[in-house]
Protein backbone atom coordinates (compact mmCIF):
# COMPACT_ATOMS: atom_id res chain seq x y z
CA UNK A 1 0.00 0.00 0.00
CA UNK A 2 1.39 3.16 -1.02
CA UNK A 3 2.10 6.12 1.61
CA UNK A 4 3.69 9.11 1.58
CA UNK A 5 7.27 9.35 3.22
CA UNK A 6 7.18 12.88 5.11
CA UNK A 7 10.75 14.44 6.11
CA UNK A 8 10.80 17.81 5.11
CA UNK A 9 8.03 20.56 6.45
CA UNK A 10 7.64 22.18 2.91
CA UNK A 11 6.25 18.53 2.17
CA UNK A 12 4.06 18.01 5.70
CA UNK A 13 2.64 21.47 4.45
CA UNK A 14 1.48 20.41 1.34
CA UNK A 15 -0.04 17.22 2.60
CA UNK A 16 -1.94 18.61 5.21
CA UNK A 17 -3.49 21.68 2.90
CA UNK A 18 -5.13 19.16 1.06
CA UNK A 19 -7.22 18.08 3.87
CA UNK A 20 -10.39 19.74 4.20
CA UNK A 21 -12.98 19.09 6.62
CA UNK A 22 -11.46 15.45 7.54
CA UNK A 23 -11.64 12.86 8.97
CA UNK A 24 -8.03 12.36 10.19
CA UNK A 25 -7.17 8.81 10.97
CA UNK A 26 -3.88 8.86 13.67
CA UNK A 27 -1.58 6.59 14.62
CA UNK A 28 2.45 6.81 16.37
CA UNK A 29 4.99 4.26 16.89
CA UNK A 30 7.37 4.39 19.86
CA UNK A 31 10.63 3.06 20.60
CA UNK A 32 9.65 1.68 24.58
CA UNK A 33 11.19 -1.51 23.80
CA UNK A 34 14.78 -0.08 22.76
CA UNK A 35 15.09 2.92 24.61
CA UNK A 36 15.24 3.69 27.74
CA UNK A 37 12.57 6.90 27.95
CA UNK A 38 10.39 6.05 24.52
CA UNK A 39 9.92 8.99 22.13
CA UNK A 40 7.71 9.72 18.68
CA UNK A 41 9.11 7.95 16.01
CA UNK A 42 6.41 7.96 13.75
CA UNK A 43 3.35 10.04 13.11
CA UNK A 44 0.72 8.24 10.77
CA UNK A 45 -1.95 10.44 9.04
CA UNK A 46 -4.78 8.63 6.33
CA UNK A 47 -7.32 11.34 4.70
CA UNK A 48 -9.55 9.57 2.46
CA UNK A 49 -7.07 7.59 0.12
CA UNK A 50 -4.16 9.66 1.09
CA UNK A 51 -1.98 8.16 3.73
CA UNK A 52 1.15 9.66 4.95
CA UNK A 53 4.13 8.78 7.01
CA UNK A 54 5.60 11.54 8.96
CA UNK A 55 9.16 11.32 9.89
CA UNK A 56 9.50 13.50 13.25
CA UNK A 57 13.54 12.37 13.95
CA UNK A 58 14.07 13.98 10.76
CA UNK A 59 15.16 17.99 10.34
CA UNK A 60 11.31 19.01 10.04
CA UNK A 61 9.46 21.46 11.46
CA UNK A 62 5.98 19.93 12.65
CA UNK A 63 4.23 23.30 13.08
CA UNK A 64 1.26 22.66 10.65
CA UNK A 65 0.12 19.57 12.51
CA UNK A 66 -0.53 21.00 15.69
CA UNK A 67 -3.50 23.43 14.58
CA UNK A 68 -5.09 20.31 12.93
CA UNK A 69 -5.13 18.26 15.59
CA UNK A 70 -5.98 20.69 18.26
CA UNK A 71 -8.87 21.65 15.29
CA UNK A 72 -12.35 19.69 17.21
CA UNK A 73 -14.03 20.52 13.90
CA UNK A 74 -11.69 18.23 12.09
CA UNK A 75 -12.43 14.66 13.70
CA UNK A 76 -9.51 13.30 14.50
CA UNK A 77 -9.54 8.87 14.57
CA UNK A 78 -7.61 6.85 17.42
CA UNK A 79 -7.72 3.61 18.24
CA UNK A 80 -7.09 3.20 22.24
CA UNK A 81 -5.79 6.84 21.71
CA UNK A 82 -4.90 7.24 25.57
CA UNK A 83 -1.09 6.44 24.73
CA UNK A 84 -0.89 8.72 21.78
CA UNK A 85 -2.12 11.86 23.27
CA UNK A 86 -0.05 11.48 26.32
CA UNK A 87 2.90 10.81 24.03
CA UNK A 88 2.04 13.40 21.35
CA UNK A 89 1.65 15.86 24.02
CA UNK A 90 4.91 15.36 26.19
CA UNK A 91 7.01 14.97 23.03
CA UNK A 92 6.02 17.63 21.10
CA UNK A 93 3.09 19.81 22.63
CA UNK A 94 0.50 18.76 20.34
CA UNK A 95 -3.67 18.84 21.68
CA UNK A 96 -5.72 16.55 20.38
CA UNK A 97 -9.56 17.31 19.71
CA UNK A 98 -12.51 16.40 18.00
CA UNK A 99 -11.38 12.70 19.17
CA UNK A 100 -13.21 9.54 17.72
CA UNK A 101 -11.74 6.49 19.61
CA UNK A 102 -12.87 3.12 17.78
CA UNK A 103 -11.86 1.29 20.87
CA UNK A 104 -13.53 3.49 23.05
CA UNK A 105 -16.91 3.24 20.51
CA UNK A 106 -16.24 -1.01 20.22
CA UNK A 107 -16.55 -1.18 24.08
CA UNK A 108 -19.30 0.79 24.61
CA UNK A 109 -20.59 -0.95 21.30
CA UNK A 110 -20.57 -3.81 23.07
CA UNK A 111 -17.93 -5.82 20.94
CA UNK A 112 -16.56 -8.80 22.81
CA UNK A 113 -13.03 -8.00 21.14
CA UNK A 114 -11.94 -4.40 20.65
CA UNK A 115 -8.43 -4.66 19.75
CA UNK A 116 -8.12 -3.06 15.87
CA UNK A 117 -6.75 -6.19 14.63
CA UNK A 118 -9.73 -8.59 15.90
CA UNK A 119 -12.43 -5.37 14.68
CA UNK A 120 -10.93 -5.63 11.30
CA UNK A 121 -11.19 -8.50 10.62
CA UNK A 122 -14.92 -9.18 11.97
CA UNK A 123 -16.05 -6.07 10.48
CA UNK A 124 -14.08 -5.16 6.94
CA UNK A 125 -12.53 -8.43 6.53
CA UNK A 126 -8.53 -7.34 6.67
CA UNK A 127 -6.19 -8.87 8.25
CA UNK A 128 -3.39 -7.21 10.07
CA UNK A 129 -0.04 -8.35 10.33
CA UNK A 130 1.21 -7.88 13.59
CA UNK A 131 5.06 -9.21 13.56
CA UNK A 132 6.60 -6.05 14.01
CA UNK A 133 4.62 -4.43 17.60
CA UNK A 134 8.39 -4.52 18.80
CA UNK A 135 9.74 -3.12 15.83
CA UNK A 136 12.80 -0.55 16.56
CA UNK A 137 10.81 2.48 15.23
CA UNK A 138 13.85 5.18 15.84
CA UNK A 139 15.77 3.03 13.05
CA UNK A 140 16.46 4.70 9.81
CA UNK A 141 15.59 4.18 7.08
CA UNK A 142 12.68 2.15 7.85
CA UNK A 143 11.96 -0.98 5.23
CA UNK A 144 9.30 -1.41 2.89
CA UNK A 145 7.58 -3.71 5.19
CA UNK A 146 7.44 -1.40 8.30
CA UNK A 147 6.36 1.27 6.46
CA UNK A 148 3.10 -1.16 4.85
CA UNK A 149 2.75 -2.47 8.88
CA UNK A 150 2.50 1.48 9.69
CA UNK A 151 -0.11 2.86 7.70
CA UNK A 152 -2.57 -0.23 7.82
CA UNK A 153 -2.87 1.15 11.64
CA UNK A 154 -4.62 4.01 9.84
CA UNK A 155 -5.65 3.23 6.57
CA UNK A 156 -9.06 1.49 8.17
CA UNK A 157 -9.89 3.70 10.98
CA UNK A 158 -12.27 5.35 8.68
CA UNK A 159 -14.83 3.22 7.37
CA UNK A 160 -14.39 1.03 10.90
CA UNK A 161 -15.24 4.44 12.34
CA UNK A 162 -18.43 4.51 10.71
CA UNK A 163 -19.62 0.83 11.49
CA UNK A 164 -18.86 1.75 14.65
CA UNK A 165 -20.30 5.13 14.78
CA UNK A 166 -23.75 3.86 13.24
CA UNK A 167 -23.63 0.77 16.26
CA UNK A 168 -23.61 3.34 18.94
CA UNK A 169 -26.36 5.62 17.45
CA UNK A 170 -28.65 2.99 16.71
CA UNK A 171 -28.16 1.76 20.76
CA UNK A 172 -28.70 5.80 21.72
CA UNK A 173 -24.96 5.48 22.92
CA UNK A 174 -23.26 8.37 21.02
CA UNK A 175 -23.08 10.81 23.84
CA UNK A 176 -21.54 8.11 25.61
CA UNK A 177 -18.58 8.02 23.04
CA UNK A 178 -18.67 11.65 22.74
CA UNK A 179 -18.31 11.92 26.76
CA UNK A 180 -15.27 9.04 26.69
CA UNK A 181 -13.43 10.55 24.18
CA UNK A 182 -13.57 14.00 25.85
CA UNK A 183 -12.01 12.83 28.89
CA UNK A 184 -9.39 10.78 26.57
CA UNK A 185 -7.97 14.51 25.04
CA UNK A 186 -7.68 15.91 28.53
CA UNK A 187 -4.79 12.80 29.66
CA UNK A 188 -1.48 13.74 30.15
CA UNK A 189 2.06 11.43 30.92
CA UNK A 190 2.87 11.93 34.00
CA UNK A 191 6.66 9.83 34.62
CA UNK A 192 6.02 6.61 36.78
CA UNK A 193 9.27 6.85 38.24
CA UNK A 194 9.17 10.44 39.83
CA UNK A 195 6.41 9.95 41.54
CA UNK A 196 6.94 6.92 43.22
CA UNK A 197 9.55 7.22 45.92
CA UNK A 198 9.95 3.33 46.23
CA UNK A 199 9.66 2.07 42.68
CA UNK A 200 11.98 -1.28 43.41
CA UNK A 201 9.30 -2.41 45.24
CA UNK A 202 7.48 -3.08 41.80
CA UNK A 203 9.92 -5.45 40.80
CA UNK A 204 7.57 -8.62 39.29
CA UNK A 205 8.18 -11.21 41.98
CA UNK A 206 9.63 -9.30 44.97
CA UNK A 207 6.62 -10.05 47.43
CA UNK A 208 8.54 -13.28 48.11
CA UNK A 209 11.32 -11.07 49.60
CA UNK A 210 12.11 -10.41 53.53
CA UNK A 211 13.55 -6.86 54.58
CA UNK A 212 17.04 -7.85 54.43
CA UNK A 213 16.31 -8.95 50.30
CA UNK A 214 14.58 -5.53 49.98
CA UNK A 215 17.47 -3.76 51.07
CA UNK A 216 19.74 -5.43 48.50
CA UNK A 217 16.64 -5.03 45.78
CA UNK A 218 16.66 -1.35 46.21
CA UNK A 219 20.29 -1.04 45.69
CA UNK A 220 20.46 -3.59 42.52
CA UNK A 221 17.63 -2.05 41.07
CA UNK A 222 18.90 1.57 41.60
CA UNK A 223 22.17 0.09 39.61
CA UNK A 224 20.15 -1.39 36.93
CA UNK A 225 17.82 1.83 36.22
CA UNK A 226 21.19 4.09 36.14
CA UNK A 227 22.93 0.97 33.61
CA UNK A 228 19.84 1.77 31.76
CA UNK A 229 19.69 5.36 31.77
CA UNK A 230 23.25 5.39 30.88
CA UNK A 231 23.14 2.98 27.99
CA UNK A 232 19.84 4.09 26.88
CA UNK A 233 18.25 0.45 27.43
CA UNK A 234 14.74 -0.14 28.40
CA UNK A 235 15.65 -1.77 32.26
CA UNK A 236 14.83 -5.47 31.38
CA UNK A 237 17.38 -5.08 28.74
CA UNK A 238 19.88 -4.99 31.31
CA UNK A 239 18.89 -7.50 33.62
CA UNK A 240 15.42 -9.15 33.46
CA UNK A 241 13.19 -9.02 37.30
CA UNK A 242 13.09 -12.40 37.60
CA UNK A 243 17.05 -12.03 37.64
CA UNK A 244 17.24 -8.79 40.05
CA UNK A 245 15.28 -11.06 42.88
CA UNK A 246 17.46 -14.20 42.31
CA UNK A 247 20.47 -11.39 43.34
CA UNK A 248 18.21 -9.96 45.67
CA UNK A 249 17.91 -13.30 47.18
CA UNK A 250 21.41 -14.53 47.32
CA UNK A 251 23.32 -11.18 47.15
CA UNK A 252 26.57 -11.98 44.85
CA UNK A 253 30.39 -11.21 46.78
CA UNK A 254 32.07 -11.93 43.97
CA UNK A 255 31.96 -11.82 40.18
CA UNK A 256 31.76 -15.60 39.91
CA UNK A 257 28.33 -15.73 42.05
CA UNK A 258 27.07 -13.91 38.90
CA UNK A 259 27.66 -17.02 36.62
CA UNK A 260 25.60 -19.10 39.06
CA UNK A 261 22.18 -17.17 38.65
CA UNK A 262 20.12 -18.42 35.95
CA UNK A 263 19.39 -16.21 32.89
CA UNK A 264 22.41 -13.77 33.87
CA UNK A 265 23.39 -12.04 30.52
CA UNK A 266 26.77 -13.32 29.06
CA UNK A 267 27.60 -9.13 28.10
CA UNK A 268 26.87 -8.16 31.77
CA UNK A 269 28.77 -11.23 32.95
CA UNK A 270 32.02 -9.73 30.85
CA UNK A 271 31.60 -6.20 31.66
CA UNK A 272 33.20 -4.05 34.32
CA UNK A 273 29.99 -2.95 35.11
CA UNK A 274 29.67 -6.93 36.77
CA UNK A 275 31.83 -5.45 39.31
CA UNK A 276 29.86 -2.40 40.29
CA UNK A 277 26.56 -4.79 40.46
CA UNK A 278 28.39 -6.82 42.80
CA UNK A 279 29.39 -3.43 44.72
CA UNK A 280 25.33 -2.34 45.09
CA UNK A 281 24.61 -6.17 46.24
CA UNK A 282 27.25 -5.78 48.55
CA UNK A 283 25.93 -2.21 49.92
CA UNK A 284 22.48 -3.87 50.12
CA UNK A 285 23.56 -6.80 52.43
CA UNK A 286 25.52 -4.41 54.63
CA UNK A 287 22.25 -2.14 55.08
CA UNK A 288 21.80 -1.61 59.23
CA UNK A 289 18.60 -2.92 60.20
CA UNK A 290 17.46 0.29 61.05
CA UNK A 291 17.29 1.36 57.07
CA UNK A 292 15.70 -2.06 55.83
CA UNK A 293 12.66 -1.90 53.81
CA UNK A 294 9.52 -2.67 55.68
CA UNK A 295 7.44 -5.86 54.56
CA UNK A 296 4.14 -3.96 52.88
CA UNK A 297 0.83 -6.01 53.11
CA UNK A 298 0.40 -8.35 50.26
CA UNK A 299 -3.52 -7.71 50.07
CA UNK A 300 -5.71 -4.96 49.95
CA UNK A 301 -6.62 -3.53 53.55
CA UNK A 302 -10.26 -5.05 54.47
CA UNK A 303 -12.93 -2.98 53.69
CA UNK A 304 -15.57 -1.89 56.83
CA UNK A 305 -18.26 -4.58 57.10
CA UNK A 306 -20.68 -1.95 56.26
CA UNK A 307 -18.81 -0.48 52.98
CA UNK A 308 -18.04 -4.52 51.81
CA UNK A 309 -21.47 -4.96 52.17
CA UNK A 310 -23.10 -1.86 50.23
CA UNK A 311 -20.41 -2.74 47.85
CA UNK A 312 -21.64 -6.29 47.22
CA UNK A 313 -25.41 -4.33 46.71
CA UNK A 314 -24.32 -2.17 44.55
CA UNK A 315 -22.34 -4.10 42.34
CA UNK A 316 -25.18 -7.01 41.82
CA UNK A 317 -27.25 -3.71 40.54
CA UNK A 318 -24.65 -3.21 38.30
CA UNK A 319 -23.95 -6.53 36.79
CA UNK A 320 -27.63 -6.98 35.90
CA UNK A 321 -27.37 -3.60 33.86
CA UNK A 322 -24.52 -4.56 32.29
CA UNK A 323 -25.67 -7.67 31.61
CA UNK A 324 -28.97 -6.25 30.16
CA UNK A 325 -26.74 -3.69 28.16
CA UNK A 326 -24.35 -6.44 27.07
CA UNK A 327 -21.45 -4.36 28.20
CA UNK A 328 -18.64 -5.21 30.33
CA UNK A 329 -19.45 -4.44 34.32
CA UNK A 330 -16.45 -1.81 34.44
CA UNK A 331 -17.52 0.34 31.69
CA UNK A 332 -20.33 1.21 34.33
CA UNK A 333 -18.16 1.37 37.18
CA UNK A 334 -15.28 -0.24 37.81
CA UNK A 335 -15.04 -2.14 41.67
CA UNK A 336 -12.94 0.78 42.88
CA UNK A 337 -15.41 3.15 41.82
CA UNK A 338 -18.13 1.32 43.47
CA UNK A 339 -15.85 1.30 46.70
CA UNK A 340 -15.09 4.72 46.84
CA UNK A 341 -19.58 5.21 46.31
CA UNK A 342 -19.91 3.08 49.30
CA UNK A 343 -17.13 4.57 51.40
CA UNK A 344 -19.05 8.27 50.50
CA UNK A 345 -22.61 6.76 51.12
CA UNK A 346 -21.38 4.96 54.31
CA UNK A 347 -19.81 8.80 55.63
CA UNK A 348 -22.80 10.12 54.90
CA UNK A 349 -21.45 11.75 51.87
CA UNK A 350 -22.93 11.80 48.41
CA UNK A 351 -21.58 8.99 46.29
CA UNK A 352 -22.47 10.73 42.87
CA UNK A 353 -19.12 12.93 43.50
CA UNK A 354 -16.75 10.56 42.98
CA UNK A 355 -14.78 12.06 40.07
CA UNK A 356 -14.00 9.34 38.24
CA UNK A 357 -18.08 8.84 37.49
CA UNK A 358 -19.37 10.06 33.63
CA UNK A 359 -22.29 11.63 33.21
CA UNK A 360 -23.58 8.94 31.05
CA UNK A 361 -22.77 6.62 33.84
CA UNK A 362 -24.62 8.21 36.52
CA UNK A 363 -27.80 8.46 34.49
CA UNK A 364 -27.97 4.66 34.29
CA UNK A 365 -27.40 3.68 37.41
CA UNK A 366 -28.64 6.57 39.76
CA UNK A 367 -32.22 4.82 38.77
CA UNK A 368 -31.10 1.61 40.03
CA UNK A 369 -29.49 2.65 42.43
CA UNK A 370 -30.09 0.73 45.46
CA UNK A 371 -31.20 2.39 48.82
CA UNK A 372 -29.02 2.83 51.49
Amino acid sequence: MSATWIDGTEALDAWLGTIEAGPVAVDTEADSFHHYREKVCLIQLSAGSRHALVDPLASIDLAALRPVLADPSVEKLLHGADYDVRLLHRDLGFEVRGLFDTMIAARLAGEPAFGLAALLEKHLRVTLDKAHQRADWSKRPLTAALRDYAVADTRFLAPLAEILRERLAHLGRTEWAREECERIESVRWRERRDDDPEPFRKTKGSRVLDRAGLAVLREIWGWRDAAARGRDKPPFRILRDEVLVALAKSPPAAIGDLAQVAGFPEFLFRSPAAHDLVAAAQRGAAAPQESLPEILPSVRPKLDPQVASRVERCKAVRDVLARDLELEPSILASRGVLEEMARREVGGGDPWTVPELRTWQMALLRPRWPQP
